[in-house]
């Protein structure tokens, strides 16, 4: 047993070394300034996250700051009042900003849902209360 974990484990850090470093070569004179916008405007909460249903393109869009990041797997664009780049983030970034993003929506999903939650608590107890006050027992 101890022999195929190990056997699998040099295998996981091999895969993982060969799948970054493919991508990485390319953008050693780059900044990860794209990175770092993506990720300030996750943690902002009036931050509008979109994704697109049929091909899964997220945005990323601030109204206050007037910034749009629209993101295409690795590619995108970022957006800002007056100009607009092109953007090309590694392998390793571009999962952690999907990473990232998703933990983010899921986080104001679940936000939402309790709120609806009880918000309809609210209103059936109410209406409970009304039926109790209006309906008198046969």
């Amino acid at each position: 047993m101890r022999p195929l974990k190990r056997l699998y484990l040099k295998f996981r850090i091999f895969y993982r070394k060969h799948y970054y470093k493919s991508n990485s070569e390319n953008l050693k004179g780059q900044h990860r300034a794209p990175l770092f916008i993506c990720m300030k405007l996750l943690k902002i909460k009036d931050t509008t996250l979109l994704i697109a249903p049929v091909s899964g393109d997220k945005y990323i869009y601030n109204e206050r700051l007037g910034v749009l990041v629209s993101l295409f797997g690795q590619d995108g664009t970022i957006v800002d009042k007056t100009y607009s780049y092109d953007i090309q983030l590694s392998r390793k970034d571009c999962d952690t900003v999907e990473r990232v993003f998703s933990q983010e929506m899921e986080r104001r999903t679940k936000k939402v849902e309790e709120e609806i939650k009880s918000n309809v608590r609210h209103s059936l107890g109410l209406l409970y209360g009304k039926l109790s006050r209006d309906v008198k027992p046969i």
